[in-house]
């Protein structure tokens, strides 16, 4: 069982602006296209991770885009101007999202957006009760037909030859439902919650809160006593974030984050825990070596599945161009030596492994030597990334990737300025500072809002467990022939440092971000 938590903060001091898109009642219940949030998240995720690469260089990463983007969005509806033209930029809005009138103080169209988020937000809520109970209930009756028949199997006298086939065919019917519906129950978990916090004697536009309400549910705004008592403040939002992510994450505003000054904190929080499509056995997990880029090794409980089926593979070249795995191989050894199964030492392999209710899957990236990832960071775009991921196709491979367990905590402050984003920074009295008068009525220019900080932690734990109940073992016969071509099952291997991304397969959207490269001895 996995579960990831993460959370994002932003810290607003003295001044802030908003471009109040119109609101929407529901934006989930409209038929709306989230692609242009996906391109937005995507491009975003990739431009942060090459960023923290930087920052953190050959240490373990993991973050979460669509957290850090949903706290940004929310922040940027208050934008006016320059600020808000730099934030369109950092957060990779699509360029038809530009306006060509406004473009001075409202330059982006930023609500198609909004109603992205929202939509996707909504598409990713765990199926109903009602329709878990609906599934077990199936799941029930069709595991008293196979008791019945299996019953029945072996009374005496025995069944003719065509009503035991008949009851035979039944079952194998009855089987094949089962793994299906197993895959449709206890699905994954995820939680996505937004909230404003606002000094109780700071006046906020409406338009702006009526717009955050419609988009990201937030309840409208929180209020709170910054000036006399922020750290009361802080620990109300730190409460709220440890709820929203099961306590996963207790805290992730420290003393001292807000003071007197801070008039808004825009908060998001993810949750999620998901159980692999196929689980795999305890009893292959083994302390196998991780092969560090140094050329040295550490001990680490290394997971195996042999002949793994839910998964969906590919290999390419050192380039990013796609190498043809073969399917099969000549019987005579000789001749299957010949031929390339895996790209040459400078390429890398990607693995999709789906959870429960196959809607989100983890993808994992192993470049093909112990060294090889930073040649693979330096060739990976957002464009290449979903190139990559559309060559992925089912087959069935030997996997081997470590157990690990990830906490981290960043400040995007710096980040996000060398990345493009500077105004929303800067103190609004002086020239080039922040510009978000949308988000405040406030006339006094000491009491105009600007970003302070942009706080994210986020917790990622992956190991071997599934749900017990899917556990149905399937028997395949073959008959023996004339040396007939032998079938190819590549292996997979996460034994040395690795990218994984935990995506939304209907749309593509990378929810969470990480880079592994050296796991824990234990």
């Amino acid at each position: 069982m996995r579960i990831h938590k993460y959370a994002a903060v932003i810290a607003l001091n003295g001044t802030l602006t908003s471009c109040a898109a119109e609101p929407v009642q529901n934006a989930a219940a409209e038929r709306i296209d989230v692609q242009p949030l996906t391109e937005t998240n995507n491009g975003f995720a990739v431009d942060l991770y090459r960023q923290l690469a930087r920052e953190h260089e050959g240490e373990n990463i993991f973050f979460s885009p669509y957290s850090m983007l949903s706290a940004l969005m929310m922040t940027a509806e208050g934008a006016r101007n320059e600020t808000a033209a730099e934030m369109g930029k950092t957060l990779c809005f699509p360029s038809d999202l530009r306006r060509a009138s406004d473009a001075d103080s409202l330059p982006w169209n930023i609500e198609a957006l909004h109603k992205g988020m929202s939509a996707l937000n909504a598409q990713l809520q765990s199926p109903s009760e009602s329709e878990d109970a609906e599934t077990r209930n199936e799941i029930a009756k069709l595991q008293a037909e196979m008791e019945r028949i299996e019953k029945e199997l072996h009374e005496r006298p025995a069944p003719s030859e065509s009503a035991y086939r008949e009851q035979r065919r039944a079952q194998r019917e009855a089987e094949n439902r089962l793994n299906e519906l197993f895959t449709q129950v206890d699905q994954y978990e995820i939680h996505v919650a937004n909230a404003l916090w606002v000094e109780k004697t700071y006046p906020l536009r409406p338009p702006f809160v009526e717009a955050i309400e419609s988009f990201y549910e937030t309840g409208g705004a929180f209020e709170v006593d910054f000036k006399s008592n922020p750290e009361s403040a802080l620990q109300r939002i730190n409460a709220w974030v440890a709820e929203q992510t099961n306590r996963r994450i207790g805290s992730i505003l420290t003393p001292g984050t807000l003071d007197e000054l801070t008039r808004l904190v825009l908060t998001n929080a993810i949750y999620f825990k998901g159980e692999w499509s196929e689980p795999f056995e305890e009893r292959n997990t083994r302390q196998r070596d991780f092969l560090l880029a140094d050329g040295d090794t550490t001990k680490t409980p290394m997971m195996k599945a042999y002949a793994l089926e839910s998964g969906r593979y590919a290999a390419f070249e050192a380039d990013g161009a796609f190498f043809d795995t073969p399917d099969e191989l000549p019987s005579d050894p000789k001749k299957a030596a010949k031929i390339a199964k895996y790209p040459d030492e400078n390429g890398f392999a990607m693995l999709e492994l789906p959870y429960k209710g196959e809607r989100l899957a983890m993808v994992l990236m192993a470049p093909n030597r112990p060294d090889g990832l930073p040649d693979l960071e330096r060739n990976l775009t957002s464009s290449k990334l979903k190139r990559w991921i559309t060559r992925l196709r089912p087959r069935r491979v030997h996997v081997k990737v470590p157990k690990f367990k990830l906490e981290t905590s960043y400040g995007m402050k710096q980040m996000l300025q060398q990345m493009g984003m500077v105004r929303a920074f800067e103190d609004p009295r002086v020239a080039g500072g922040a510009q978000f008068g949308g988000m405040t009525t406030a006339s006094d220019p000491n009491e105009q809002l600007w970003i302070s900080a942009v706080l994210h932690k986020a917790l990622v734990d992956v190991n071997e467990k599934g749900t017990e109940a899917a556990a149905i073992t399937a028997v395949v016969g073959i008959t023996a022939g004339m040396e007939p071509p032998v079938a190819f099952t590549p292996t997979f291997e996460a034994d040395r440092p690795f990218l994984f991304i935990i995506q939304d397969r209907p749309t593509s959207t990378i929810l969470f971000f990480g880079r592994m490269t050296k796991p824990a001895s234990a």
